[in-house]
């Protein structure tokens, strides 16, 4: 099940920083997961990730929570690159040879995942969405696509409470679908997904009224109330991002454990 990552408001930690900070880190967070080939340098940006969690006041059974089908996902891509890859000393056979290459390989994908989806939850749950697309647009991005990206990010919570409202509905009057069946699944779509679609063009609907209705478009540029600097916190941010990428240089060319 998808969990509900989404924006929470605070002071501490990496509330503070900008949201330009905060993209920085991301950056050095997914490079770490995707171009480093040292398991040690994954698990030190994931103790960085939960300790820059704790200290941006989230709370760590909810943080942790949330990553519980990160965590079963991740296992399955374990398995599955340790009974695949046959590289290295066998160490045991279940059948098919387990072997060191392919246990480091599960190793390396798994922590891999759970980088980058541990970084960019945290990314969501730090930043504010609106100051977000405000950076966006001020860098040079037409404020048409970021008001999109502003939408995009809005309609998450909603069709989720959406489909929670329908579901509930369904059940007050006895219907339960099935999903382990052709006509389960059938019966699903057609009880919960088109009435959840219908909702959402309603929603599309009144929204292009009032855009039409405020001229959103008429002119090439906007201006922004919001002035968004660059702090002390999100210097060190920016730091640490990259010291990060130059441990992934060093790694790569070291080849690193």
């Amino acid at each position: 099940m998808i969990p509900r990552v989404s924006y929470h408001a605070g002071v501490h930690g990496l509330h503070r920083a900008g949201p330009l900070g905060n993209l920085f880190l991301l950056a050095g967070f997914v490079c770490v997961g995707l171009a480093s080939p040292s398991i040690l340098l994954k698990l030190v940006a994931l103790a960085l990730i939960i300790i820059a969690a704790f200290l941006s006041d989230e709370s760590p059974r909810a943080f942790l929570g949330s990553l519980r089908f990160v965590v079963v996902f991740a296992l399955i891509l374990f398995v599955a690159q340790a009974l695949s890859i046959r590289d290295g000393s066998t160490l045991f056979s279940i059948g098919v040879p387990i072997t060191d290459g392919g246990l480091i390989a599960g190793g390396e994908m798994a922590l891999r995942f759970i980088v980058i989806l541990m970084a960019s939850f945290l990314f969501v749950l730090v930043t504010d969405p609106d100051r977000l697309s405000h950076m966006l647009i001020r860098l040079g991005i037409p404020y048409r696509y970021g008001f999109m990206f502003i939408l995009a990010l809005r309609f998450v919570p909603f069709f989720r409470n959406e489909l929670s409202t329908v579901r509930e509905a369904q059940r007050m009057r006895g219907i339960h679908p099935s999903v382990r069946s052709l006509s389960g699944i059938r019966k699903t779509i057609h009880y919960t997904f088109i009435p959840v679609l219908v909702a959402g063009l309603m929603r599309v609907d009144s929204i292009t009224m009032s855009m039409k209705g405020r001229c959103f478009g008429l002119y090439p540029t906007r201006t922004s109330a919001q002035r968004l600097g660059f702090g002390m916190i999100d210097l060190l941010i920016t730091v640490v991002a990259v010291v990060l990428i130059a441990f992934v240089i060093v790694a790569r060319r070291r080849t690193w454990l």
